[in-house]
């Protein structure tokens, strides 16, 4: 189990995404090689951290976003993720830099724009607050989209969906059309995605899970012939093995992921987090801080495949 410091798999995490991207995550849309409602990524804080405020504008400043009014325009409140951190190996402090020698530094690949700072908290005064990078992962079962209005007020903090898993999607509130989002049907994994992400060992068989819906848990899955899923929910010390896999590879020098392989190409998704890289290599954006390229394979180099164990011990307190 991951040691990040101030993190546990409790640890409730708070993520701020724009609202473009809060439409696609209520509205369960896949846009093809660019982004999944069964995804997420990106800068956050501990919501111990961040939960003293009373209004949208006091959430987007004390998460460092007064100033990233392009993608947090002023007016427009805050929509935040919130989740237990589950495995605390997919989060990293925001150590990084606004270039690629400030980040090198720091023994970092993390490059950002402003208002990011790399020191590892938000720009936010009078006091700054922890801040951590959280890598492309799958939702967690039981994860909130929520939604802080511009000025607070009484009900200025609204609950507008929550997450049921990959193949069920997001199951939305009636408020979230009253905050301007549209909901829609559950969305299925892209065809010729690769498995990627949790996996757990169940009865001798490997399956693709997802964390939840309770501490301690996963929901694994499991694809018949005639192409139906089955869930199965279960507690970690039934499990055989829990790990973390990706496909890794190098394109034009730089390091991606594999996340969807057809009969010529594959989509790719940068894991540096460093968008001089991203800019350099004319990728496209996959939303806030995420980066992508469709290509062929034959241009793909140094496949690897990447597992990380996670164990089965019982979870930490915290």
């Amino acid at each position: 189990m991951s040691s990040t410091p101030g993190l546990s798999p409790r640890t409730v995490i708070q993520l701020p995404i724009p609202r473009r991207l809060a439409e696609l995550y209520v509205g369960n849309s896949v846009v093809p090689g660019i982004f999944e409602p069964f995804r997420m990524w990106g800068l956050c804080s501990r919501m111990v951290d961040v939960v003293r405020v009373e209004s949208g504008a006091e959430a987007r400043a004390i998460h460092g976003l007064a100033e990233a009014l392009d993608e947090f325009p002023a007016g427009d409140g805050l929509f935040v993720l919130r989740f237990p951190a589950s495995w605390p190996g997919l989060f990293a402090a925001s150590f990084g830099g606004q270039s690629t020698a400030g980040a090198e530094r720091l023994d970092s690949t993390l490059v950002l724009p402003p208002p990011f700072l790399g020191t590892g908290y938000t720009k936010y005064a009078p006091a700054a607050v922890p801040e951590y990078w959280l890598e492309l992962t799958e939702v967690p079962i039981g994860a909130e989209l929520w939604h802080m209005n511009e000025d607070g007020g009484d009900g200025y903090e609204a609950g507008l969906a929550t997450y049921a898993g990959r193949y069920s999607g997001w199951r939305s509130f009636p408020v979230a059309e009253e905050r301007g989002l549209r909901p829609s049907g559950a969305a299925g994994a892209p065809p010729g995605s690769v498995n990627r992400g949790l996996l757990i060992g169940y009865q001798g068989a490997m399956y693709p899970a997802d964390f939840g819906p309770e501490n301690g848990m996963v929901t694994a899955y499991r694809t018949s012939m005639d192409g139906s899923v089955a869930a199965r929910k279960l507690t970690e010390p039934q499990c055989e093995e829990i790990s973390y896999f990706r496909l890794l590879c190098t394109w034009r020098g730089a390091p991606f992921e594999i996340l969807t392989i057809g009969e010529q190409d594959a989509t790719i998704a940068l894991t540096s987090g460093n968008a001089e890289q991203a800019a350099q290599l004319g990728l496209a954006s996959g939303g806030r801080h995420a980066w992508r390229a469709q290509v062929p394979k034959t241009e793909l180099q140094d496949v690897t495949e990447e597992t990380r164990k996670i164990g089965v011990q019982p979870r930490l307190a915290g």
